[in-house]
């Protein structure tokens, strides 16, 4: 039996019956399996895709077993899953290899039953690939929204209409893209692209931001490059960028950035701020803060300051300019992290509410007068943005909004005036934004 494709299933199983969040719990899988990196590596991308793509999966199965989802004996359904995502989605494995396989997991995991089952489920499948090479392809363009709870896509029509609901199902189906931003005071940006490409990373300006680069190829080899590993490069998105400028981090300025881990936005403005200025980074999670600090040997920018400090209660230090990078549900990166939406649940947005609320009404004790807030999340939900923005100015008559298309482009900035960009217009990930300023 194939090691890698049973803890593929263990994996797929443990996300479906556990409360973990899945990078612990393929961490956790990862180190109790003795695979090759190249195997983890293989595993790892594979269950994220069977993740994205599961409400499709689920459909496809149903339709050629003839049974609900919910019926089936949970590790059955994990094999199953695997199989199916590897007959469709893999253009690696061959077909036959593929059943067999799976055959194998469901004789050895579950029982012989369950084999015959598999067999039986697959065949199916492959037949109706093998009979009508658009089938696959008619289901992911007219049962796109399979692919995210019911529930989820009926609050988006009615928040963003039924096309652009469908245009964010789409993009949130597809991986989303590496950017990488370029330091650009230590090379310019034309030498970097002419650096990378001739190590293998084909890149190419993203024209809305300066200092960006998109990966087309070779991401797997930034992480070992020389430009990466010396603080030139960095991974980021446009609009994790985006939000930082809002703050206008400027030489010698000194920002408070909370619930900042892991520090890329962090970064940005230590760049910004130069050495007469200081970062005073903060997180509430001593995990996260440890990674952030690891950075620093990357980086090696010693203007930010990392501290363990809860944003809702903890002592911060009197300042003009503060980010509050919010706890959020994350709805803008599931592009990015395509486990978080069916783990979701319609109460995580009044839960994730108040504690936003609580981080913008304690952090403000901390700002001077005339001073600037910047308030942001990874969320599309107004109940996580422009909500808490305004239940925040209701009790606090001493701030006003500052529209943030005075400082970026107008395309990534909503009628309200908040940063709000759309995954399925920018290309980037969905971040909301808003600067509020201290009379």
């Amino acid at each position: 039996m194939d090691l890698s494709r049973k803890m593929s299933v263990d994996i797929l199983f443990a996300y479906d019956t556990d409360k973990e969040r899945l990078p612990l719990i393929i961490d956790k899988y990862l180190k109790q399996y003795d695979l090759s990196v190249a195997q983890k590596k293989r595993s790892k991308a594979t269950i994220n895709e069977i993740i994205r793509n599961r409400g499709i999966i689920d459909h496809i199965i149903e339709k050629s077993s003839s049974r609900k989802m919910g019926n089936i004996q949970p590790k059955l359904k994990s094999i199953l899953r695997l199989g199916c995502y590897d007959l469709l989605f893999d253009e690696i494995i061959p077909e036959f290899a593929a059943i067999h396989s799976s055959v194998e997991l469901g004789k050895n995991l579950v029982n012989k039953k369950s084999g015959s089952m598999v067999n039986a489920v697959l065949r199916n499948i492959q037949r109706k690939k093998d009979s009508d090479q658009a089938w696959l392809k008619s289901i992911k363009d007219s049962k796109v929204e399979l692919s995210f709870p019911n529930w989820l896509v009926k609050k988006w029509r009615k928040q963003f209409g039924a096309t652009n609901t469908k245009n964010l199902c789409r993009t949130f189906l597809k991986k989303s893209p590496m950017f990488l931003r370029v330091d650009t005071n230590q090379l310019p940006l034309i030498e970097a692209v002419s650096l990378l490409n001739q190590n293998g990373i084909e890149v190419e300006c993203y024209g809305i931001l300066n200092s960006f680069l998109k990966v087309l190829s070779g991401q797997e080899k930034v992480l070992d490059n020389n430009l990466f590993n010396c603080g030139i490069i960095s991974i980021q998105d446009p609009a994790s960028a985006a939000v930082a400028q809002l703050i206008k981090p400027e030489n010698g300025d000194i920002i408070l950035d909370v619930c900042a881990a892991p520090g890329t936005k962090s970064l940005l403005m230590a760049q910004k701020v130069g050495n007469n200025g200081k970062v005073f980074a903060s997180d509430k999670d001593p995990s996260r803060v440890e990674l952030a600090k690891s950075d620093i040997k990357r980086h090696k920018n010693k203007n930010i300051q990392w501290s363990i400090l809860d944003a809702t209660k903890d002592r911060f230090p009197m300042v003009e300019k503060i980010l509050i990078d919010a706890p959020c549900t994350g709805t803008g990166v599931l592009g990015r992290r395509p486990d978080i939406k069916w783990k979701l649940k319609k109460k995580d947005f009044q839960f994730m509410r108040e504690i936003q609320i609580s981080i913008l009404n304690h952090m403000s004790k901390f700002l001077k007068i005339g001073g600037k807030i910047v308030y942001a999340t990874c969320s599309l939900e107004p109940e996580e943005n422009v909500s808490v923005v305004n239940e925040f100015l209701f009790s606090n008559k001493n701030f006003s909004i500052i529209p943030s298309n005075t400082i970026l482009p107008r395309e990534w900035v909503n009628s309200d005036g908040f940063l709000m960009t759309m995954p399925y217009e920018t290309g980037s990930d969905g971040l909301f934004g808003a600067v509020l300023q201290k009379k």
